[in-house]
């Protein structure tokens, strides 16, 4: 099949169909690429690539690049986190077909050591965007789907905890003897985490019908694996962009805007230095008094 064939070829899936409008475009060039210099069948690729970049970009937070996603570090994270409950033969078909996008896509990748590029951060969502996501929880089809819908929020956007952090969060994690919410977070990077004091109610709402051995986000299931918050999003069919990245994003632009200091910043976030916050400077309004703040708070580190 020709790259010309290849991109006429036209896949729907039904998994990431409510994202398509946003990954398919490189989904269907990588594809298109990678038949017209190996002579594959298009059709082999599609299944595993859709599989891989849907999650690289919603569970990992990935930019949609080819040397950002191609890469077979990647490829491996991928098969052992994300594909953990899938059939051998199918965890291995899957891994030589994406090997195989690797070597034609981003050859380079082959170099042992290779300078880390400088990422482009993830953009905030907008306050009329946050207001969007939380109708988009509170109307979900039942009430299961709406709390677990706000709790994702209430740790995405409250407290900027990753997709694994969110997935590992039980109600005996959260420290409600205050007025103020504090949420523990015990794996990877541990931490105690404010919660941002306007997902205070709606995340004390959902904790009624909660026992404190439950998971916060989709109480029931027996372990917390990379997939779930995205089997979570597929079953929404929403066209909005429900990320936990970009809700980190924003929790951290918030912090920023609102003059927490860099050092304090970086304990409650989890992050090892002052160059991701630096990424998300560009999207703090540069006000007379942000400035000034902003100036103040790095100033003192």
């Amino acid at each position: 099949m020709t790259a010309a064939e290849a991109r006429s070829y036209d896949y729907r899936p039904i998994n990431a169909l409510p994202y398509w409008h946003v990954i398919g475009d490189f989904i269907t060039a990588a594809v298109a690429d990678t038949a017209s210099a190996t002579n594959r069948d298009v059709r082999s690729l599609y299944p595993a690539t859709v599989a891989f970049v849907l999650w690289c970009w919603q569970s990992r937070g990935t930019p949609l690049e080819r040397k950002r996603i191609f890469r077979r570090s990647t490829v491996e994270e991928f098969i052992h986190l994300a594909m953990k409950n899938y059939a051998t033969s199918s965890r291995a078909t899957h891994r030589s077909t994406l090997w195989l996008m690797v070597d034609a896509l981003n050859p380079a990748d082959r170099t042992e050591h290779r300078p880390i590029s400088r990422s482009v951060p993830t953009t905030p969502y907008s306050s009329s965007e946050v207001a969007m996501l939380y109708s988009w929880a509170t109307s979900q089809g039942t009430e299961h789907r709406r709390r677990d819908a706000v709790a994702l929020l209430a740790l995405g956007l409250g407290a900027g905890l990753a997709a694994r952090e969110i997935l590992g969060v039980r109600v005996r994690d959260l420290d409600t003897t205050t007025d103020d919410i504090h949420v523990i977070v015990w794996e990877s990077r541990p931490r105690v985490v404010p919660l941002s004091k306007q997902w205070d109610r709606p995340l004390r709402r959902i904790l009624a019908d909660l026992k404190p051995n439950d998971w916060l986000f989709r109480p029931g299931r027996i372990s917390a694996t990379s997939g779930q918050v995205t089997d979570f999003l597929l079953r929404a069919r929403t066209d909005l962009d429900v990320r936990p990245s970009r809700m980190r994003s924003t929790w951290l632009v918030e912090h920023l805007r609102d003059g927490t200091p860099p050092q304090e910043l970086l304990r409650i976030s989890g992050l090892k230095n002052l160059a991701a916050l630096d990424k998300l400077a560009a999207f703090v309004p540069r006000t007379a008094v942000s400035a000034k703040v902003s100036q103040r708070n790095f100033n003192s580190v």
